[in-house]
């Protein structure tokens, strides 16, 4: 019987030379730098690059700057004190004497300008308020008087006009107040004493911007003349639940689209640029994670949940390499970068696309790379690969060897 599990042992053994290969979880790390090398397996054209101090300092000077390119793109001007269709205007004219809007001593609303002396509840912004060169009562028969009317809300139209008495119709689109102000001013100078106009815009389509997603309040914000930024108008709509690390902003400018991490502009002053009239904003709840495949105790999905990660941290929540099957010179990550990146690393980058697949290795069994892996900050959507120990491929057969043999060996002590 033992000469029997001796022959099943050698045609075991003979079984096991002739397969060209055993079940693995990945690549050992010589395949890896072997497939990079390779054309016909290298087909994104991945380079691998070393984790070094340089890199480090070449990756830490890599700061995003798509909000910052975007704030030279407008197409309207972004004064944010502009009349446009839609928005509702206000006019209020003082005139001397019997005005176009006063009536013979009374106002637009049918108020008499004695009953409004008598009230006493004249002010500058009343209806029927009443504006004297004199300063005692008694003379106020010798003042100057002027009469306030204050025109009911005006709507603009979708062709930029407005309709005014007496005036006519006038187009105010892309005029400010100041401007609106004397044009009505000067359409009614030959057909009322001295008329003073003031405009003021009630409500505001035209100087807004949309905000809406994964904020407390979406909806129209509107904005003023003192320029208001990216993060005040987010503040306005009352921020996001969730950590500006895992919050993504969207800013619509016409036809130009820039997405950027919320802590970008929270960080960096220079992106947190002057929002124009008619931009919408988008801000997208997109929790930040890595994955983890090869010889690890399990292929999963980690979130960050700090608003920094480095890769020491990433490898320890992972557990890290396991002493039997993963080899620790061979732990890579698989990033796609950013071309400028790329280019500074000497390497190719890929024709027509913003970003080059790239693999950095890191090497755990030099005491100084734990240092390094301190200061390499993780990314979104990166993947964390432990490579096969070569020695795992002893393991893997001999337990082969046993599952074969095994039945064998134990059927001869049986037989005894």
């Amino acid at each position: 019987m033992a000469a029997r599990a001796c022959g099943v042992l050698v045609s075991g053994l003979l079984f096991l030379s002739g397969c060209s290969s055993l079940p693995s979880s990945g690549p050992t790390e010589s395949q890896f730098i072997n497939a990079q090398k390779d054309p016909k397996k290298n087909k994104l054209g991945f380079g691998i690059v070393q984790i070094s101090s340089d890199l480090l300092t070449i990756l830490a000077s890599d700061s995003p700057t798509p909000l910052s390119t975007l704030d030279k793109v407008t197409d309207r001007p972004t004064s944010n004190d502009m009349i446009g269709p839609g928005d509702i205007i206000q006019i209020s004219i003082y005139e001397i004497g019997n005005g176009l809007f006063g009536g013979g001593g009374s106002n637009a609303s049918g108020t008499s300008i004695a009953a409004t002396m008598a009230s006493g509840s004249a002010t500058p912004q009343s209806t029927g308020s009443i504006l004297s060169s004199g300063g005692a009562a008694q003379d106020q028969q010798a003042s100057v008087k002027a009469i306030l009317s204050n025109l009911p809300p005006l709507n603009v139209s979708a062709d930029g006009t407005v309709t005014v008495p007496y005036a006519g119709t006038l187009h105010v689109a892309g005029r400010t107040v100041d401007q609106t102000a004397a044009m009505v001013r000067q359409a009614l100078a030959k057909k009322s004493q001295a008329p003073q106009v003031v405009v003021r815009v009630v409500q505001s389509v035209t100087n807004s911007a949309i905000v809406y997603g994964n904020v407390t309040r979406p909806g129209r914000v509107l904005l003023t003349p003192t320029r208001e930024r990216l993060m005040d108008v987010i503040a306005l709509a009352q921020g996001s639940s969730h950590p500006p690390e895992d919050s993504v902003i969207q800013l619509t400018r016409g036809n130009h689209v820039a997405r950027v991490a919320m802590s970008v502009p929270e960080n960096d002053p220079s992106q947190n640029i002057a929002i124009h009239p008619g931009d919408r904003i988008e801000v997208i709840y997109k929790p930040r994670t890595f994955t983890v495949f090869g010889a690890t105790g399990k292929v999963s999905e980690v979130p960050f949940t700090v608003p920094e990660l480095s890769l020491s941290e990433a490898i320890a929540r992972t557990g890290g390499p396991l002493d039997q099957q993963s080899d620790p010179n061979g732990i890579f990550l698989l990033r796609y970068e950013d071309n400028d990146v790329v280019r500074r690393l000497g390497l190719p980058v890929a024709e027509g696309k913003p970003v080059t697949p790239i693999v950095y290795q890191i090497d755990m069994m030099n005491p100084g790379n734990y240092f390094l892996g301190q200061h390499f900050v993780m990314r979104d959507k990166d993947m964390l690969y432990y490579s096969n120990a070569k020695a795992n491929n002893f393991y893997k057969l001999f337990a082969l060897i046993s599952t074969i043999v095994q039945p064998g060996i134990t059927a001869g002590y049986m037989a005894r």
